[in-house]
């Protein structure tokens, strides 16, 4: 009871310390990825979407290369706008812009009609350039989303609570299009009646969480806490680049969240047919997030915030990946063992089988809440050593480093997913192009899924575990380093103490 007390207490702002902010504008800004990710999340049934409901073949997949390539290229041109921009009220402006950028294309791609009259090129041409619009504006929200790590709290104990907020807004958001698209709710996964449903509430949630998110941050939202006067530098767009020559702390996440983001990518693509076509049941995706998401993420989620406060977020997110790596590589061996490629088999019910696997999986994809999280509130950790060891205040610049190379590492999954399914017999357009449900579909098609669903991530954390191990940035250097922004922001008297401001 003491512990959980501590904890508590380590998140409220009692007004002493003046790096805390307020508990709720924390929890609250947090809806503001959750906003972005109530669009992307659709996004990314991309493949499934284009192939199954619009039946327009596996050639759509291949755009996300450009896609990715073009969403890379823009980060770092929109951080360098970010960071050069110290107007009053400048998160809550990108904040809102992406947010309007992002959800009337969703809307028209999601209303585009199946089977149009209208030329397959032509039809590649007018969904690309939407998903395109979408992209940059989810880019422009992420950056001030990211950036936002710097200000809305300076504390690094407090830093975690952000997680919280994300874990929770971000599991309602993909539990509510888990159940609603796939759970055949009020129809089919395979009818665009319902992704337009769909489209539409997750417009109207994202503008409402960006809205909500801006309400949190307008204490913060103003120069005192991303203009440093005394130490003023033009900040130019070769400024991303020095930045990941120079910071050694920055490299090390590079590698550790790109190994993770191209394994994440393969893994959103594909994990559904871990249902459709091993575990023999689609339907069971919806119960799976609600398991996922609140069942084992929230309790998971809520022990790493414990050490997270406790040893530091770094120290954490290194320990998990280490789970990760184990629990995903045990989870291929045991669904090979449990559910045996086997033509055939067929659904029987909530067996021992199925349980084992779900739940596996399911434990596998709580811990990544943890790892996930941790890394948007590493960006103000960075953003806050990058200024006493440089003199730069760049926090849309170092978000944008780590979004960027994730971009580009990850670019090519488009074409990795179509060249899967290509080798698995499904190249073409229209009914040749869709993957049967519930059924077996070949002994290529199960172990590509396995391979994708947890062999892949396993390699990603892997690789995360080893360029962790030396992170400098420790829970004692991050206390000394905020204690320094806050007494350069003059926010502390001599004595160290609170100043009103």
């Amino acid at each position: 009871m003491n512990k959980l007390r501590q904890i508590i207490n380590s998140y409220r702002n009692d007004g002493t310390d003046p790096r805390k902010n307020d508990a709720w504008r924390v929890l609250l800004f947090s809806l503001n990825y959750a906003g972005g990710a109530a669009i992307t999340i659709m996004m990314g049934k991309w493949s499934y979407y284009t192939q199954n409901v619009l039946q327009l073949g596996i050639m759509f997949a291949s755009i996300h290369l450009p896609i990715r390539i073009l969403d890379a290229v823009t980060d770092p041109l929109i951080a360098n706008l970010f960071d050069k921009y110290n107007k009053p009220g400048k998160f809550r402006l990108f904040m809102i812009v992406g947010a309007l950028m992002s959800l009337v294309p969703a809307l028209v791609i999601f209303f585009y009609p199946v089977n149009p009259d209208i030329p397959l090129i032509a039809s590649f041409v007018i969904l690309g350039i939407c998903y395109a619009i979408i992209i940059v504006g989810n880019t422009i929200l992420m950056t001030a989303t990211r950036a936002g790590q710097a200000i809305i709290t300076q504390d690094p104990k407090q830093r975690p609570l952000y997680a919280l907020g994300q874990t929770v807004s971000d599991a309602l958001v993909s539990a509510f299009v888990s159940i609603v698209v796939t759970s055949n709710l009020i129809g089919s996964m395979q009818e665009p009646f319902v992704w337009r449903i769909s489209i539409i509430v997750m417009s109207i949630v994202s503008i409402l969480f960006v809205l909500g998110a801006a309400k949190a941050i307008s204490n913060r939202d103003n120069p005192i806490y991303y203009s440093m006067q005394s130490k003023k530098s033009e900040t130019k767009i070769t400024e991303f680049f020095s930045l990941i020559k120079r910071s050694k702390p920055l490299r090390s996440l590079l590698w550790a969240t790109c190994s993770d983001s191209i394994a994440k990518s393969v893994r959103a693509s594909l994990s559904i047919y871990l249902f459709a076509n091993i575990i023999m049941n689609r339907g069971l995706t919806s119960a799976f997030d609600i398991l996922n998401g609140v069942v084992l993420g929230a309790p998971v989620l809520l022990i790493g915030m414990y050490f997270a406060s406790k040893k530091g977020s770094a120290v954490v997110y290194h320990r998990v990946s280490l789970v990760q790596t184990l629990v995903s590589a045990s989870g291929f061996f045991i669904t090979m063992f449990l559910l045996p490629a086997d033509p055939e088999h067929t659904y029987t019910g909530i067996t021992f089988s199925v349980i084992m696997v779900i739940l596996i999986f399911g434990f596998y994809m709580s811990t990544l809440g943890i790892s996930t999280n941790l890394e948007n509130a590493m960006v103000g950790d960075l953003t806050d050593y990058e200024y006493l060891q440089s003199g730069k205040f760049l926090p849309g610049t170092i978000g944008a480093a780590l979004t960027f190379v994730n971009k580009i590492a990850s670019s090519g999954v488009g074409l990795i997913t179509m060249a899967i399914m290509a080798f698995c017999g499904f190249s073409g357009s229209g009914e040749a192009a869709v993957v049967p449900e519930n059924v077996f579909v070949n002994y290529r098609f199960y172990y590509c899924v396995l391979l994708s669903v947890f062999i892949l991530p396993a390699l990603g954390h892997l690789i995360t575990y080893i360029s962790m191990r030396k992170y400098p940035l420790t829970d004692d250097v991050m206390q000394e380093v905020s204690m320094k922004i806050a007494a350069e922001r003059g926010l502390l008297d001599e004595e160290g103490t609170t100043e009103d401001v």
